[in-house]
């Protein structure tokens, strides 16, 4: 297991698509309990709002860099690592929905450029990532997945088996990254109303009925009352990246794991 690498005072944390949703969610909640940051967006317009309003105490890396770029991803690391020293703590956030609607009537190219962010752009952060952990021999990944991938979901094909890939690609990379003392978690944090599921979704106002039919969906889970707080949605993301349970390395894990429970069954929190 990694050595303690303490709380997130003073850890050095990259998270991908952090100009907004959830990202940027992520992003204000470590701030505040003092972590490093190193903070990435697609494009450089964007750059502003990753880093709005945290501009007191630790300090704040941005970079552009999109997953599906592996020099823009390198390039954000030698620049994390020239000004913090390297990175603790990766946090797979960027991601998109794809297409909606039967599979074999979405765009081929839309589809798979869902598996190639969601998918390889997960994959491309930890190449570019893993590296320096291992050097050092201690550091944690976090890849957001979704119960769409932990189960399924019809008509929204591309983000569901991508995401399914995302927790079976966590596991295998968990027991690779035994030996070196680095772990890797699939984290689900519910359906929050920022990001993906915000209000102000793109797909809106789409004039594909399979996007309004998502929508409609989506309003029905929030009247149902199966929204998730953005404060729960990362309480026990928050404790993973603390290092609490480093000990469940490789699991698929949701807000609503107890996961004081989970790791005393394994024996070793």
């Amino acid at each position: 297991m990694p050595q303690d690498m303490g709380g997130p005072t003073g850890l050095r944390v990259m998270v991908t698509g952090a100009a907004g949703g959830l990202g940027r969610a992520i992003a204000e909640a470590l701030h505040a309990e003092g972590a490093h940051l190193v903070l990435t967006t697609r494009d450089a317009d964007s750059l502003p709002r990753a880093a709005a309003g945290l501009d007191r105490g630790p300090e704040v890396v941005t970079a552009v860099a999109d997953v599906t770029n592996d020099v823009e991803l390198a390039k954000a690391v030698e620049l994390a690592t020239a000004r913090l020293g390297g990175i603790d703590v990766l946090v797979n956030n960027a991601g998109v929905p794809g297409p909606a609607g039967p599979a074999w009537e979405n765009d081929a190219a839309e589809w798979w450029h869902a598996m190639e962010v969601n998918l390889g752009g997960a994959l491309a952060a930890c190449r570019a990532v893993l590296p320096g952990m291992v050097e050092r021999g201690r550091g944690r990944v976090v890849t957001i997945s979704s119960h769409a991938g932990h189960t399924r979901w019809p008509h929204v094909s591309a983000y569901s088996v991508s995401k399914a890939a995302v927790n079976k690609l966590t596991e295998n990379i968990a027991i690779e990254l035994l030996p070196h003392g680095v772990t890797a978690f699939s984290y689900h944090p519910g359906i929050v109303d920022v990001g993906l599921g915000g209000s102000a979704a793109p797909v809106q106002d789409s004039d594909n009925p399979w996007d309004r039919r998502i929508v409609s969906w989506l309003d029905a889970q929030r009247e149902a009352g199966k929204y998730v707080p953005v404060t729960e949605a990362l309480g026990n993301l928050l404790r993973l990246i603390r290092g609490e349970a480093d000990t469940l390395t490789g699991r698929y894990l949701t807000y609503e794991d107890d996961l004081t429970a989970l790791t005393a069954a394994t024996g070793r929190g």
